[in-house]
């Protein structure tokens, strides 16, 4: 538990919706909460009602700078409303420490936090460096402004720096070094999943993820035909909703597999567990990823994962061990190993029960609140 029971603590975010980096945020906020922490979070602009209840309940003072949860026209408007609502937040709660979530617009607002006087700022990057095409800009960030700048994963660390990455533990702050890595996390019950028999060939497919171009989730539409043709009563369940969704649903009419697609929207953390049980791989076709939060969800499940072999998703799975790494921009190779897998039900279950324990080791919540809080303590 942290000793600084009467410190202050800003956890500032873009926006609150039901996305990775926010269910990591609302990890952030709980272990923080849970170690006596008092904890205000301040979010700049687009919210979700459900995150906001969340974070609520995990203990933090929720402050909503856009009440209409509208971003801003133009770079002018964008500064002024930041400035007046991280002014007004800080003389409000005299923050000992800010965390900033590093999304867009992540430097302005951390250049803000230090001009009107924040003690100590931590930022955490939730993305894969090389997709920054000005990676000086967090390079500067992490040596002038902020007093440690966190990535996910160690792929993702060395491609913001150009440096080798490091795993947070404690005294690497005082050792005076600038940035590492930290893990996302998953909280860690009982959960396993009775693998079916041979004689079942009924499958589902899981997919929980944002809708959107990197999480190439039309290449598993890509994949699907191959996918059927091998195993028709295979079914394809899709949690969640995005930009990309009406072109995504064109292309499985076009590829006429839409009848073996269960598209369920986005659903609260809560109805997760409904819908996790019913899969039996959970697929993550991203062109990049940051960490992979799906990935460490699904194998807490016991659920195999079948991902891209790409970034933060090589760090949490170990190949053919704890999941399966694919080259997902191929249709046929990412069809040919989710059909492996689906006709090798001893397969499935060994993965399965690796994938638990590799998550239960590396990626549990507890291990992550005992580093977290460490750093904190470390950094006052």
């Amino acid at each position: 538990m942290s000793n600084l029971k009467s410190s202050n603590i800003l956890v500032a975010i873009p926006c609150l919706l039901l996305g990775g980096t926010e269910y990591q945020t609302l990890y952030l906020v709980k272990a923080l909460s849970q170690s006596n922490y008092k904890v205000t979070l301040l979010c700049y602009f687009e919210y979700n009602t459900i995150m906001v209840e969340y974070m609520k309940e995990a203990g933090a003072n929720v402050i909503l700078m856009s009440k209409d949860g509208l971003r801003p026209v133009g770079v002018f408007p964008t500064i002024k409303t930041l400035f007046l609502g991280i002014r007004k937040a800080m003389k409000m709660y005299s923050p000992d420490i800010v965390h900033v979530q590093y999304m867009a617009p992540g430097a302005l607002a951390i250049l803000l936090f230090k001009l009107l006087g924040a003690k100590k700022i931590i930022a955490t990057a939730h993305v894969p460096g090389h997709i920054y095409k000005r990676k000086w800009i967090p390079q500067i960030v992490a040596k002038y402004i902020t007093n440690m700048f966190m990535t996910v994963s160690l792929s993702s660390e060395e491609s913001f720096f150009d440096e080798k990455p490091k795993l947070y533990d404690k005294g690497l702050i005082k050792s005076g070094r600038k940035h590492c890595t930290l893990y996302n996390c998953v909280e860690i019950t009982q959960k396993v999943k009775k693998v079916k028999s041979k004689k079942d060939k009924n499958f589902t497919l899981g997919v929980v993820s944002r809708l959107s171009h990197e999480k190439g989730i039309d290449r598993l539409i890509e994949a699907m035909p191959i996918i059927l043709e091998k195993i028709p009563n295979t079914n394809l369940l899709i949690i969640g909703d995005g930009a990309k969704r009406i072109s995504l649903e064109k292309q499985a009419n076009k590829l006429q597999v839409n009848h073996a697609i269960t598209w369920a929207g986005l659903q609260p953390k809560e109805s997760l567990v409904n819908y996790y049980t019913q899969m039996d791989l959970v697929i993550i076709p991203s062109r990049f990823e940051g960490f992979g939060l799906t990935a460490i969800e699904a194998m807490s499940y016991t659920i195999p994962v079948v991902a891209s072999n790409v970034d933060g998703l090589k760090e949490i799975i170990k190949d053919d061990n704890s999941g399966i790494l694919t080259d997902a921009s191929s249709p046929s190779l990412l069809a040919n190993d989710i059909i492996s897998l689906l006709e090798d039900n001893d397969k499935r279950n060994t993965i399965g029960i690796n994938a638990y324990s590799r998550v239960k080791a590396v990626f549990s919540y507890n291990s992550y609140k005992k580093k977290i809080v460490n750093l904190y303590d470390e950094l006052y």
